[in-house]
């Protein structure tokens, strides 16, 4: 992974009665990164290197991390139209936006509602379809050790301590449950996705880059396929070997695709 100096600074937005979870680091034009359901909303390597070249905001959804408001999202819909709402409190415009996974799918729905808020769009891994020929792994898993083998092409990947609870005793784990809850109030039933989302993907302006991981166990990369065939100016760049936690497995590569992409 690469090394970097760049620090950053977390911070809690009042946002309509919610404290919301931010933290930003580094300068230049801003790229919001939007977490996955594991929540990493700590400053990992990627954010760091990433902010070498943006300012980038990393905020952590209602239910993720020590944001509140969970009760008054019942949607993906809901989601967006907050994070909508938390870039205008921030005085963010025209933003690179970048989302891995859930967060990816999030990223999506927000280029829908208010394409003029995106610069550029990243979508990564990205939940938020249902493809009846490649469907989705089972995300709700107990096990930590069938969880780390789904989610990362190797499962002793040195990234996965970063990533994720290596066990239950783990002082994180408390954190990863509360992002469970969260992810299953946004995409327990239907499962994980939106069924009307296909349909308005044609809406999304911006140019769009979709990253994937060929060897991704939990989101086919059918998936990613659909995303880059049905948004207009979109591409498909995919990652061999990787699975689904590309931005750990590949930081270097997601880190250079992004900026090139976003400058």
């Amino acid at each position: 992974m690469p090394t970097t100096a760049t620090s950053a600074t977390t911070e809690f937005v009042e946002l309509d009665g919610k404290k919301i979870q931010v933290t930003m680091g580094g300068a230049g034009p801003p790229l919001v990164y939007l977490h996955s359901a594991a929540g990493e909303t700590d400053w990992m390597p990627f954010h760091a290197a990433l902010a070498d070249h943006f300012q980038v905001v990393a905020p952590a959804a209602p239910g993720f991390a020590l944001s509140s408001g969970l009760d008054e999202i019942d949607s993906m819909v809901d989601l967006a139209w907050h994070t909508i709402d938390l870039l205008a409190k921030l005085k963010l415009n025209h933003v690179a936006l970048v989302g891995f996974s859930l967060g990816a799918w999030l990223a999506a729905q927000m280029a829908i509602l208010r394409p003029g808020l995106i610069r550029q769009l990243v979508l990564v891994n990205a939940a938020g379809l249902r493809l009846a020929d490649a469907p989705m792994g089972e995300l709700f898993i107990d096990d930590l050790d069938d969880l780390r083998a789904l989610l990362f092409l190797d499962p002793h990947d040195p990234a996965i301590e970063l990533a994720m609870p290596s066990s239950l005793d783990d002082p994180r784990i408390l954190l990863w449950l509360r992002a469970r809850e969260a992810t299953a109030r946004l995409g327990w039933n239907p499962y994980m996705h939106d069924p009307k989302l296909p349909d308005h993907l044609h809406r999304i302006q911006c140019p769009t880059l979709v990253l994937c991981g060929r060897q991704d166990k939990l989101i086919p990369l059918a998936h990613g396929e659909y995303y880059s065939s049905h948004i207009p100016n979109a591409r498909l760049q995919v990652l061999d070997p990787c699975g689904h936690m590309l931005p750990f497995e590949r930081t270097n590569d997601f880190v250079r695709l992004v900026t090139q992409f976003c400058r």
